[in-house]
Parts: structure tokens; sequence; C-alpha cells
């Protein structure tokens, strides 16, 4: 069974004031339906509500849980979403089939532990050994428990292309399931994952973590802190590049909402949300 959840007007404070940068127009006559990677969801869930306080008429649902990249562009496709948040780009195939994608932004993809684990950086090595199965235990000697996502997911494409080593290591605990991993459909499970399973470790997007308020810690690797601004100064070399994806022919409330999140209150949400505006 197929969950909406419908955003109405709910004040977000801190943005009245820049709500009139916005000149985008908007129609209601049918409500935008939006899903897609979870990386993007929460974000977007408060962009609309700053949207909709300039055009409350404005009828958006969302799709919960998330459908994932794949398959909400392939949903976009069928008319049965208006918008995907996609985190890879389309294919030569969906483009043929008339569907057409903008740039959101990229964020910071991190290594996240709970907030309250006792280890707050690591370097590249120490997570091939953990990914691998050869390192165990964390220094205190708690169990490494390392949360997988499925071997087509764009997050472990985004692991193995790391280094040479890491795609060795994430290829390996794909196939055998090293002791201790656990493999989480989402990245919304795997945040929820990482919160909850002692020694947890997982990766996936900051602006999941900002926007949705996660008791997870994003860990230090090699010296370099995964925030928007080491993304932005390359500092930090790691992003998951997110892109909107709609029908060529999208309507007149569609581009509505698409002209709003490239304004310059959306932009500044996002940034604030933990995505980089700017294309590497």
């Amino acid at each position: 069974m197929i969950k909406w959840v419908v955003i109405r007007w709910v004040a977000y404070s801190g943005f009245i004031g820049l709500l009139w940068l916005a000149g985008a127009a908007a129609w209601a006559d049918d409500p935008i339906r939006i899903s897609g990677t979870g990386a993007a969801t929460s974000v977007m869930k408060q962009v609309v509500e700053a949207y909709r306080q300039r055009h409350p008429d404005v009828e958006v649902r969302f799709h919960l849980p998330p459908m994932g990249s794949s398959g909400a562009i392939k949903a976009v496709g069928l008319n049965q979403l208006d918008v995907a948040l996609s985190g890879r780009p389309l294919k030569k195939e969906e483009e043929s089939a008339g569907l057409v994608q903008q740039w959101l932004g990229r964020s910071p993809f991190l290594f996240v532990v709970h907030q309250d684990a006792p280890v707050s950086q690591i370097s590249l090595d120490q997570l091939t050994e953990m990914y691998s199965g050869r390192q165990k235990a964390w220094p205190d000697g708690s169990r490494v428990r390392v949360i997988l996502r499925p071997v087509a997911d764009a997050d472990t494409a985004l692991l193995k292309s790391i280094s040479p080593a890491m795609d060795e290591a994430v290829t390996y605990a794909n196939s055998h399931r090293v002791h201790g991993s656990a493999m989480a459909d989402t990245d919304i499970d795997l945040a929820d994952m990482v919160e909850k399973v002692p020694g947890a470790l997982g990766s996936v997007a900051l602006t999941l973590v900002l926007a949705e308020r996660r008791s997870l810690r994003g860990l230090v690797l090699d010296g370099s802190e995964p925030t928007v601004a080491a993304l932005k100064s390359g500092h930090y070399p790691y992003a998951k590049p997110l892109f909107l994806v709609t029908r060529a022919a999208a309507d007149a409330a569609v581009g509505g909402l698409t002209d709003f999140i490239r304004s310059a209150t959306g932009q500044i949400l996002l940034e604030q949300l933990g995505i980089s505006i700017t294309q590497p």
C-alpha cells in the first residue's frame, strides 16, 4: 500500500524574511508527488515547507518510505510521481524516455557512528580493515558492526569509488557478509541501525543527518572534517551528488517548485542542511 504524507502550511522560522527573493508562480490543480533517495527527502520536506509559506495553495505529497533513486525515477517515467530525488545521474535510456535532470547539489558522504560512541576520527586504512572484516574491534575493545547497503545501490558504488582497497573491502563484505555486519535497504534504514546497534558503523550523506537531527556523529576522516565548507574547499573529497528528475513536459506547478529550489532562498536552505550547491 502506498503511503503518502501531505505537507501542510508550517511556519519555518528564520526564512520568512527571505521568501520575497523567490518569485516563482505555482498552480494547485493537482498535488506535486515526490519521492526518491532518503538523503534528499528529508531536506526537501523543509524546502517545501518554506515554499508553501509563499504558495499555501500548493499541495505536495511525499511517498513514504522513500522509494530510492531508481524506483522514483521509474515512477516519474510512469507518471506516478512528478519529481524524483536521485543520488545518481540519469542513464541514457532514462533520458531517452523523456526524463530530464537538474543539479540539486552534493552532500558530504561521511562515515557515521552513534553520537555517544567513544570515537571521533578514523583513517581510510582503518575503514578498509573494518569493511574487510580484518579489524573486528574499536579501540575500546567493543565489536565493530558494519552496516552495508545492497550491492546495486548508489551508496555502495560511492563507497567502492573511494579507493581500490575500499572497492575490494566492500565487495568482500557484500559477498561474505563479514562477521557482525548487517544489511540496510535504504539510507534511512542505515541511519536507524547505526543509532540502535552497539558498535555500528555506516556511511550516509550529511544532509540526512542534519535534516532529520539524527543522533549520529560524522567521523573525521584522515584529519578532514566532513562538512560542507570542507567539501567546497576540497579538504573533504567524498560527496553524494543529488539531482531533481522530472518529465521534460512537467507542468507549471512542478516548474514553480523547482524555480524556488534554485532561488536564493532555496539555495541558502540547502546549504544550511548539508548540501553544497556548487558543482565539482
